[in-house]
């Protein structure tokens, strides 16, 4: 189940590029698939969500929220980056995720974590492309970064609150809720005047599949499949989702499949894998403990 929600998420990279080519911006994109994911959600989960109390409600604005700005910032990026540059540096929120546990929670992080942060810095620098170009980001590239915050932010809330509500589908009904409310909002404050430059045939297929595949399914499998298995097993599958976002963008002809997509990829997927892997359990570790 979460090989498939690895595929899923993978392909959102490729689908909200080609909304954003439609001529869609962000704030709409989250809007319309906000809207899409709660009438598709009711409809197929609606006993469950009658239910909903006050937790519910509480815990799912909260989560509801921090996956907006997570989406809205990342989408808003797609305008000025390419969808595996985009993937790959989504990928840091991994590396995030420790660094707010010991702020906020004061969860002080192994030292892997240093060890791994150097890792995806390095894998970003060659990704983006700042090794030759000296310490310059595209504006795509830092708008994909800071979104990165919330996305560790939406991990780390998954892992805490999400198993306290009363059913998974009805924390995605909520984040579909924040998305559609907060997308309109932005819409009538921001984007009035890009309306009519949107080709709505041309994004209604992409924008359904954003909708109800990624935002509805692929999110109620991930906090679903999750209560089965241990979090490194889960991280490592999902992780998955930047190699699949990689081979889509090629396949479609967004990115060329360079030297430096590669070895920034390898060394970013490298740094995740650090900080989801037990290194003392792997053998070379036990023999020089032993």
């Amino acid at each position: 189940m979460l090989l498939a929600v690895a595929i899923l998420w993978g392909s959102s990279y490729v689908f909200a590029k080609l909304t954003v080519q439609a001529g869609m911006h962000s704030g709409l994109i989250n809007a319309c698939r906000g809207t899409m994911c709660v009438i598709a959600g009711y409809l197929l989960f609606f006993k469950k969500i009658n239910k909903i109390n006050r937790k519910d409600i509480k815990l799912g604005l909260l989560m509801g929220t921090i996956n907006f700005l997570g989406y809205y910032l990342q989408t808003d990026a797609l305008r000025y980056t390419t969808p595996a540059k985009n993937a790959f540096l989504t990928t840091l929120y991994i590396a995030v995720a420790p660094l707010i546990l010991w702020l906020v929670w004061h969860e002080r992080p192994q030292r892997k974590t240093y060890f791994a942060i150097t890792l995806a810095i390095i894998g970003m620098a060659i990704i983006t492309n700042v090794t030759s170009e000296g310490l310059h980001f595209q504006y795509g590239d830092l708008l994909t970064l800071v979104s990165t915050i919330f996305w560790a932010l939406q991990l780390i809330y998954f892992g805490k609150y999400a198993p306290q509500v009363s059913s998974p589908w009805v924390v995605i009904f909520m984040i579909g809720l924040c998305q559609g409310v907060y997308g309109w909002i932005t819409v009538l404050l921001t984007e009035r005047s890009t309306l009519g430059q949107v080709h709505w045939l041309q994004a209604l297929v992409p924008l359904a599949i954003l909708a109800i595949g990624v935002t509805f399914l692929a999110q109620g499998m991930q906090i679903t499949a999750q209560a089965y298995t241990d979090a490194t097993s889960a991280g490592l599958i999902l992780m998955l989702e930047s190699f699949f976002a990689s081979v889509f963008s090629v396949i479609l002809g967004y990115d060329p499949l360079t030297p430096r997509l590669v070895v920034g990829g390898i060394i970013l997927l490298l740094a995740n894998a650090v900080m989801q892997v037990d290194l003392r359990q792997l053998p070379f570790f036990k023999k020089r403990s032993a």
